[in-house]
């Protein structure tokens, strides 16, 4: 009977703790989708190293190999030894160290394992019957050749360690190297990895990286994660710059963008001036810097409807024209917006009574005021001249006191507000804050009245929205207080008549 080989003893001898392991491999494999290739691989290597202890366990036996059984029996048990090493040393430290909150930087790691497998190299040696001083000798003189032979790999794993030692790079830094940006997603012995926007993995080695300048993004020291980003638009000097800014500025500042920090706080520069071209700058702080672009596409978004909510938009290429063909231009462009306000407003019941010639006249008067999400169309205690009427996208009725903010009710399409201070001259009640985007049209008081003068039955409907929105409103803070709701206002309609009259 054939001896066993000592790998099938060693197995059979501690079957309870391979059984273990090949669990906690299970049990990472589904914790950490991205390891399981690493897992799969030792799991076969594993398997191979047995299957080689199957075809040489025999003398004579499947593999004729030209080396006695003991030294065969030798390379098994260092094979073996150094899969279980490469398994261990990944539960280690991807499973049982994090799980026990402890985080260990990947390079150390590296390191570990391979003082590992050389221990176990040498461990074998000794074993097989070489002397200790025969051992040292051999080791120096491999260690002599290895040196020479991997210069370079040599220089990346002192680079590694180096980036580890003085916390230059860290995992989930985001850096810009020449023309590549991207976030750490690994530092190991021998090269840094990064992750690009677009879905692209770099891998740097690690002594290139620290002979040249790179930048990290969006860091320093004591301060949270952001980025700033110049956004940048050019408008004629028609308006004064400082009302550019002033307009601008609080549009950022009023509406929570996501991924934009709020300290510091957006601010609007004037960059230059060329040939009667204001050149600006919007500069804000990203938080989450891998929504770069996306980020800036919601500021330009903001920036253009705050300016054509006051009649303003960037400036087009500057060309040289006939001022004919200009005029002809903006004639066509003039008489289109006209026709598509008409056929909004005769589809709003508000404004059914209206004549031909004052639906015309009241489309020449229109302003378009779009808004983003977000934007504050009417603020709470505000007197406004505007009515405001929603020609597409939903706005929030929102009600704020002593902090806490309750809302009243959602307004769509064909949908006014601003008219409780354009009727009765007093502050707003309630704020409304667009959802999405919003496009509305308004309307300023001295056109209303004209409108009004000439067809008062237009004020029954509006003080029908009013009345309900105020009785909503005292019966929402009546239930906050747990108070029974107040009787209607029956001095409104009066109010608003008296207001009109006055003027």
């Amino acid at each position: 009977m054939p001896e066993r080989l000592p790998v099938f003893s060693w197995m059979l001898e501690h079957f309870a703790w391979i059984g273990f392991t090949l669990l906690l491999m299970i049990i990472h494999a589904l914790r950490s989708p991205n390891c399981r290739r690493e897992l799969l691989s030792s799991f076969w290597l594993a398997v191979g190293v047995l299957v080689l202890a199957l075809m040489v366990q025999y003398e004579g036996g499947w593999l004729k190999l030209p080396l006695p059984p003991r030294w065969l029996s030798e390379l098994v048990s260092l094979l073996w030894g150094l899969v279980l090493i490469r398994i261990w040393g990944t539960l280690l430290f991807r499973l049982l160290l994090p799980a026990m909150k402890f985080s260990v930087p990947q390079i150390v790691a590296d390191i570990v394992v391979t003082l590992a497998y050389v221990g176990w190299g040498l461990y074998r040696l000794y074993a097989s019957g070489l002397s200790l001083g025969e051992i040292v000798t051999t080791s120096a003189v491999l260690t002599a050749i290895i040196a020479f032979s991997m210069q370079d790999t040599l220089g990346n794993l002192l680079a590694g360690v180096s980036i580890q030692l003085d916390s230059s790079i860290g995992i989930g830094d985001w850096l810009m190297v020449d023309t590549v940006q991207g976030r750490v997603v690994q530092i190991n012995w021998r090269a840094t990895t990064i992750e690009t926007r677009n879905w692209e993995t770099v891998v740097i080695p690690n002594s290139h990286l620290l002979k040249q300048r790179f930048t990290v993004l969006g860091r320093r020291e004591g301060q949270p994660q952001q980025w700033r980003r110049w956004i940048w638009f050019e408008l004629t000097l028609d308006t004064l710059p400082t009302q550019i800014i002033s307009l601008v500025e609080n549009a950022l500042r009023e509406t929570q963008l996501p991924n934009v920090a709020h300290n510091p706080r957006p601010d609007c520069l004037l960059m230059s001036v060329e040939k009667g071209i204001a050149r600006y700058a919007v500069r804000y702080w990203l938080t989450d810097l891998a929504r770069d672009d996306p980020t800036d596409s919601v500021v330009r978004t903001l920036i253009d409807a705050a300016l054509r909510r006051n009649d303003r938009r960037p400036t087009p290429p500057v060309f040289n024209v006939f001022m004919d063909q200009a005029q002809q231009h903006q004639d066509a462009r003039h008489k289109r917006h006209t026709a598509e306000r008409m056929s909004t407003l005769k589809k709003l019941s508000l404004f059914a009574m209206l004549q031909e010639e004052e639906l015309l006249q009241l489309a020449d008067n229109l302003r378009f005021a779009p808004f983003v999400n977000g934007d504050v169309i009417l603020r709470q205690s505000e007197v406004t001249k505007w009515l405001f009427i929603i020609i597409k996208g939903e706005a929030e009725l929102v009600f704020e006191k002593n902090g806490k903010q309750l809302t009243l009710g959602i307004l769509k399409a064909g949908d006014f507000c601003g008219e409780l201070s354009l009727l009765t001259g007093e502050p707003s009640s309630f704020s409304v804050v667009a959802k999405g985007t919003v496009e509305s049209y308004r309307i300023n008081q001295e056109m209303f009245q004209s409108l009004f003068m000439a067809r008062e039955a237009m004020l029954q409907p509006l003080y029908q929205a009013l009345n309900a929105r105020q009785q909503e409103l005292t019966e929402l803070l009546a239930r906050e207080a747990n108070q029974p709701p107040p009787p209607e206002n029956k001095d409104l309609f009066n109010k608003m008549m008296r207001f009109f009259g006055g003027k």
